[in-house]
Order: C-alpha cells, then sequence, then structure tokens
C-alpha cells in the first residue's frame, strides 16, 4: 500500500506542476481565440427555389460565392485539391445553400449510402455547413450531404466537443451526379433553427468538403489540425454570414400528431401467446416562444419507430450505459447536460446528473409517457431550459421481480451563463416526486477557455431524498492542454457514496479518483503512415478512507495509414480490490481479495469507405484469477447506394476460474458472445427498408427488428415495424416471448 501511494504522490508532484505551467504560459501568451473577417452574404430571393439538385435557377449565379477552401487533413493550409463553390440564398422561410463539386476523375467518386442520418455518410464525398445561428462561438447546427443526397444533421454544444448525432430537422435535399463535377441543393426552414431576432442577423458558419478518394477534408474557415475529425464541429472557429434582412418568423407552431394502430403477442409462464390489440392517438407540438426559445409539448408520447439498444457485453460490476434515441429528449438535449465528461466515446460517463432514459424506460419496460413539455434555447447569453414529464403508473406481474411503478412526475431546470470568450458558469435542479416519496438533485457547474488551448472545467452537486445523510455530494475538476502534437489531460473526482441522482446515471459512488492521459500525436506522412496516436493513462482510485480501491496503467498504440486502414494495441496493468462478493454470472461468485490483472489487445481495421470493409480484433486478460480471451469480426458490404449489409460478432470466453467461484462446484468455461447484423436497403432517400437482428448468448435472447420508412413530404413519415424476441434458453426449440406489429402515420403541420 505504501508503494502505491508514494508512486501516486511523485506522479501528482510531476504532473500537477507541469499542467500549471502549461496552463499559466496559455494563458499568459494567447488569451482569447484568434479572430478572423471571414465574411459571406446570402443573397435575398424572390423566385421559387425547386430542391432538385440543379442550381438552374438564375438567382444562384447572383449569390456571392464561398470558393477559398483550404485542407485541414492531410496537408493543413494547402489548398483543396479538388475546387468547391458554395452559394447562399434565402426568403421569408427557408435558407438555400448550393454546393458545386469539382472533380477530375469522376468515376472515382465515392457515393453508397442514400440512408439518412448513416453512421458513415462522413466516408463518402460529401459536403457540410455548420451554422452558429447565435453567433456565440458555442453551439450550432450541423449538416452533411453526400453525392446521393443522403443528408445528416447534427446539433452542436461545447464549441464541437460534443454534438447529438440522433438530432433530426426537417430539411430538403437533393444531389446531381454530373460528367466533371457534382452539386447538391440544402433547403433548411427558419422555423428549424434557434436565433436571436435582429434586423439585419448575422451568423456564425463554416463549410468545407470530404473527398474520400484522397481522405482529405478541406473547410472555409481554417482550424487547427489538433482537433482532427473535430475541426468541422469547431465553433469557435467560424466566419460570418451577413445579409440576412426582414426575416419574420411566424409563431413557429408545429404539430407533428400520429396515429398508430398495432398488434402486440406476450408469452406467458405457460408459453400461451396473450393478444392485445391497440389503436394509439396522439402527437408533439413545438412552439417558438420567441426566435431562439422554443417550448415542446408531448402528449400520449409514442416510440414505436426508435431502434432497439444495441446489446453490450458487461463483465464488470457496474451498470451499462445506453444512448438516448427518442426524439422527444433530443431536442435542446445538449443544454441540460451535467456530468462528468466521458474520456472516450467508447466508455460510459462516470456521472450524469440528468439521465432522459430514467424517464419512461425502467428495467427494459417501456413506461407511458402521459404528457411531456419542455422549454428551451437562449435569452441573451443565458441558456434556458425547463423540462417537465408525467408518467404513468406501470405494473407488471412477474413473480420473481414483480415491477410496480407509481404515477411519477420529473422536472429539470437548467440555466447556463455565458461569459468571456467560450467560457460559462450553470447550475441545475433535478427532481423525481412519487406518490409519498421524491428524489432530488442540484449543482453547479462551470468551463473556462482562455484559448483554444486550454479548457478547465469543473461542477459540484448534490442529492436530497427522505432520510439520506452523510456523503450525498460529488464534485470534478478536470482540464485539458492540446497542441499540434501533444495532447494531455488530467482530472480529480470525488463521488459521495450516498450520491444518489434518481433521474441521472452514476457508474460508482463512494470513491476519489486521479486520472491522468498524455499523448503524442503527429502526422509523419512518410512511410504510408498517415498519423500516430500514442502515449499512456493513469487511473487511481481510492474510497473515502483513503483505501486503494483500484489502479491502472495502460498505453496506447495507434497508426492511421493513408490508404484509411489503422492499426490499434494496447497494454495494460491494473489492479482491483473486491470489498463484497461478485455475483458474476449465475452459479459464478468471485470472492472478497484483491487482484492484479494484465491486459493486451490488438485491433485492424479497413478504410470504410471501401465497398467491402472489415475489422478484426482480439485479446487476452488476467481477469480476477481466471482468464479472458477475446475476438471480435465486423464486416460491411456496401456494393452500392441502396444496399449495405453490416454483420459483427463478439466472442468471449472466460476460463481457468477456480473450482471454489462456481456455487454447484462444476467449473466450466463462461461464454458470453453477442452477434447482431443490419440489413439496409434504401429503394431512393425517402423511403428505405431495415431488417436488423442481434442474439446475446449471455441472457439467452435474439430480438429481431424489421422496419420500412417512408418519407411522403419533409417532416411527414409512415413507419411499419415488425419486432420480435426469442428465448434461446431452451433444450429443443427457441420461445417466442413477444411479437409486435404496428403501423404509424405522422404529419408534419407548420400552419
Amino acid at each position: 500500500m505504501d508503494d502505491y501511494l508514494s508512486s501516486l504522490l511523485k506522479f501528482q508532484r510531476i504532473i500537477i506542476p507541469l499542467f500549471l505551467i502549461l496552463l499559466l504560459n496559455a494563458v499568459v501568451t494567447n488569451g482569447h481565440t484568434e479572430s478572423h473577417d471571414h465574411q459571406v452574404k446570402a443573397y435575398r430571393t424572390y423566385q421559387s427555389i425547386e430542391i432538385d439538385g440543379d442550381l438552374t435557377e438564375e438567382d444562384w449565379q447572383h449569390a456571392e460565392p464561398m470558393d477559398q477552401f483550404v485542407q485541414v487533413e492531410p496537408h493543413e493550409g494547402e489548398d483543396l485539391s479538388e475546387p468547391m463553390e458554395l452559394r447562399i440564398l434565402y426568403d421569408d422561410e427557408n435558407i438555400y445553400f448550393g454546393f458545386t463539386c469539382f472533380d477530375s476523375d469522376i468515376p472515382k467518386l465515392v457515393a453508397n449510402e442514400m440512408r439518412r442520418d448513416s453512421r458513415d455518410l462522413h466516408e463518402n464525398d460529401n459536403v457540410f455547413v455548420l451554422l452558429d445561428t447565435y453567433n456565440d462561438k458555442r453551439s450550432g447546427f450541423f449538416f452533411r450531404i453526400n453525392a446521393l443526397g443522403a443528408v445528416q444533421d447534427r446539433a452542436i454544444t461545447n464549441s464541437g466537443d460534443t454534438f447529438n448525432s440522433d438530432w433530426d430537422a426537417v430539411v430538403a435535399c437533393k444531389s446531381k451526379i454530373n460528367d466533371s463535377y457534382w452539386t447538391a441543393e440544402l433547403s433548411i426552414p427558419f422555423s428549424q433553427l434557434r436565433f436571436e431576432k435582429n434586423d439585419p442577423m448575422t451568423w456564425g458558419i463554416n463549410a468545407g468538403r470530404g473527398i474520400a478518394r484522397y481522405r482529405e477534408e478541406g473547410i472555409w474557415m481554417p482550424v487547427p489540425s489538433s482537433y482532427g475529425g473535430r475541426a468541422k464541429y469547431r465553433t469557435a472557429h467560424v466566419g460570418s454570414l451577413v445579409g440576412l434582412e426582414g426575416i419574420a418568423p411566424s409563431r413557429n407552431l408545429e404539430v407533428l400528431p400520429y396515429i398508430l394502430p398495432g398488434i402486440t403477442q406476450i408469452s406467458d409462464d405457460d408459453a400461451t401467446l396473450q393478444t392485445t390489440r391497440e389503436f394509439k392517438v396522439g402527437f408533439d407540438a413545438k412552439y417558438g416562444i420567441t426566435s431562439n426559445l422554443t417550448a415542446d409539448i408531448t402528449y400520449n408520447t409514442d416510440f414505436a419507430q426508435v431502434e432497439a439498444d444495441e446489446e453490450q457485453v458487461n463483465l464488470t460490476r457496474f451498470s451499462l450505459f445506453f444512448p438516448e434515441k427518442r426524439p422527444f429528449f433530443l431536442e435542446g438535449a445538449g443544454l441540460f447536460d451535467f456530468g462528468i465528461p466521458r474520456t472516450s466515446f467508447r466508455r460510459p460517463p462516470p456521472m450524469l446528473l440528468f439521465y432522459s432514459r430514467r424517464i419512461g424506460l425502467a428495467e427494459g419496460n417501456a413506461i407511458p409517457i402521459i404528457f411531456g413539455g419542455k422549454t428551451s434555447g437562449k435569452v441573451g447569453s443565458y441558456g434556458v431550459g425547463f423540462l417537465n414529464v408525467l408518467t404513468d403508473e406501470f405494473y407488471e406481474a412477474d413473480p420473481d421481480d414483480p415491477l410496480d411503478i407509481p404515477r411519477t412526475n420529473y422536472s429539470v431546470m437548467r440555466i447556463t451563463k455565458d461569459i468571456a470568450s467560450g467560457s460559462r458558469i450553470g447550475m441545475i435542479a433535478v427532481n423525481k416526486d412519487e406518490i409519498g416519496d421524491y428524489n432530488r438533485a442540484g449543482g453547479f457547474d462551470f468551463e473556462y477557455r482562455p484559448n483554444d488551448s486550454v479548457d478547465v472545467r469543473g461542477l459540484w452537486s448534490r442529492t436530497f431524498e427522505p432520510g439520506a445523510s452523510g456523503r450525498t455530494n460529488a464534485w470534478y475538476l478536470g482540464s485539458n492542454w492540446r497542441s499540434k502534437s501533444f495532447r494531455v489531460e488530467g482530472s480529480y473526482t470525488d463521488i459521495g457514496e450516498d450520491f444518489n441522482p434518481a433521474v441521472g446515471y452514476v457508474r460508482r459512488t463512494g470513491i476519489r479518483q486521479f486520472r491522468g492521459e498524455t499523448r503524442w500525436t503527429p502526422m509523419p506522412q512518410k512511410f504510408g503512415i498517415r498519423q500516430i496516436w500514442t502515449g499512456p493513462e493513469i487511473n487511481y482510485i481510492f474510497n473515502h478512507d483513503n483505501e486503494l480501491e483500484e489502479w491502472d496503467i495502460s498505453y496506447t498504440n495507434w497508426f492511421e495509414f493513408n490508404s484509411g486502414d489503422y492499426i490499434l494495441f494496447n497494454g495494460r496493468r491494473s489492479f482491483e480490490r473486491l470489498n463484497d462478493i461478485f455475483d458474476f454470472r449465475d452459479n459464478v461468485e468471485i470472492p472478497i481479495g484483491e487482484y492484479q490483472s494484465n491486459a493486451f489487445n490488438v485491433r485492424l481495421s479497413s478504410n470504410d469507405s471501401r465497398s467491402v470493409g472489415a475489422t478484426l480484433g482480439g485479446g487476452i486478460e488476467d481477469f480476477y484469477s481466471g482468464e479472458v480471451r477475446r475476438a471480435y469480426l465486423q464486416t460491411t458490404l456496401k456494393p452500392n447506394g441502396h444496399i449495405s449489409i453490416r454483420a459483427e460478432y463478439q466472442f468471449n470466453q472466460v476460463v481457468n476460474f477456480p473450482t471454489a467461484y462456481f456455487t454447484d462446484g462444476q467449473p466450466h468455461p463462461v461464454y458470453i458472445n453477442l452477434f447482431s447484423g443490419r440489413l439496409d436497403y434504401s429503394f431512393t432517400t425517402g423511403l428505405f427498408a431495415k431488417l436488423f437482428a442481434q442474439w446475446n448468448a449471455d441472457t439467452n435472447v435474439v430480438s429481431t427488428n424489421f422496419l420500412i420508412n417512408y418519407i411522403y413530404r419533409p417532416g411527414s413519415d409512415f413507419y411499419f415495424v415488425f419486432n420480435q424476441t426469442y428465448d434461446t434458453n431452451g433444450t429443443t426449440r427457441s420461445r417466442l416471448l413477444d411479437s409486435t406489429v404496428v403501423g404509424k402515420v405522422t404529419y408534419w403541420w407548420n400552419p
């Protein structure tokens, strides 16, 4: 123990002074983000603009072109290798973007995605535009279009550090491929954007282009290449869009009613299917209180079209984290963020004070939402968000674990204040009220950005509930510094053992955690290597009696090649102390004790822009007194823009556990395997079908989801959904657990 504490103190004596020197140097040498004079003017049109991918209307030629684009990658600051032009028009209702992308070798254009919001759209030839409509260099809206007219939209917060990829706007988009160039036309209604009404208005803007075969990305307003793939989201680096005059938005009332007929079959304990027919009606509504403050209302909410969560492997003592996908909770979601930042998108956040999946979901069941209301937006330099949701009572008569949830009210209030350049302070209050019971949480947070290289964040929060006492606080302080070739991060986290946000997410309580990470990120552009990402990460976790609970030291090497392929290998040495028996799986209990382990992992992946791609990986790790052997394979096939096939298999085998770990005295390997397969077929950009299936050997469950989505007009959809779940634990055949068939029609009405 003394050796561990001594090592930690040495680590602190080295890292903390170094970090303070870097922070002071950054503040002194560059107190503000560099200013630029990039400016473009939108041209007002009185013509009827048809969104057909052809920029044939006369006013497109009158608009001022943006045509000076420079590379972010691979050669920072050099001209884009293929020229591009962007023109901007607007009328009373919409803002229009017309892209012309010249190409000296059009047959090599990469275009194999037609589905909206495809996660691989960035691997195609594409163009994008970022709009900072508040012109505050903190948040914005991002749109990407490929050469087939598929569109991707995202809501940006924290100057691009976080974004919501599930946010959807009602837009119209078309593209067209010609002999020596391709064009894209995008129309965005002003009602889909949030902005402060002025006359004239000035917005922040950036735009660019990705050329897949060169693995090149260019941008209009230069952004440091140290941000890599996130450079395009940086609202701290935007130019000015001027010329927007006479925009007089209506009351911005949007109503989205739906009707949903369906049939559900659920298997009871006797394997008899009980059939239920249903017919639901409800609506979502949006009202623009002002041009930058919006109220959302939902009644009898339904999320039938939302895809099921992807299965995950959990070998830890802690709960899994799943992202929010339900549309009502996604509008303005970035404003409600309050928690400890993730260290990687593959890892769950250590703590969120508000986690919207606690509303309307419980133990895999959908809890009926009777009514929900939300207001979000900006008032001057203040960001404001209010949410209130009422859920109905729910009862499930499971003899082993009955679920009885009373009618519950949830409310959240969030306020932030912009201060200085890129910095802010904020507070949050969260309340959950059941009959005769409550849970409340509140806190304050801040973010300080003295310049574009340094970011310092901190928060304090506390929870309240009947009978609560003791350590109910949580706080965090962390910072990162980056240059073109180096990155340094450090943080301290303290979460009390009685800290319990019922509407939040906490991975682990009763801890004090010290974390440090250093990365060297050169771009050698030699020997076929495009970029290297290498460096150590150190974590020490203590309990509140200052006893060491866990530590790990890892080193990661990641090499990206000019071809777009990459290889990653990682080694880790760790220590963990179990103070309680760990019920790992049925009939497997890991006893109290101290455990050390080594782990080694490797992953190889091909360029996702290819029509055939694969990712192969595996590793071996000491696991308490046993061993975990891992392997996984993911393959993709995209022969054209219509069809996409993806399959993934994860193999996890736990072996060599001592006989004493098995409560029945019968040692055996433990297999925790996952399979998922997805077939997408896009008839057009507005009509697609999807078949998604997954199998979890740990829970012995197979689930399938078939969806047809037809966007018959912008914002209005028809869905046909067919879901089934099977229990594969039987000795002779699988048993159908439940089956659902629904049709859903929505109609977007914007008077």
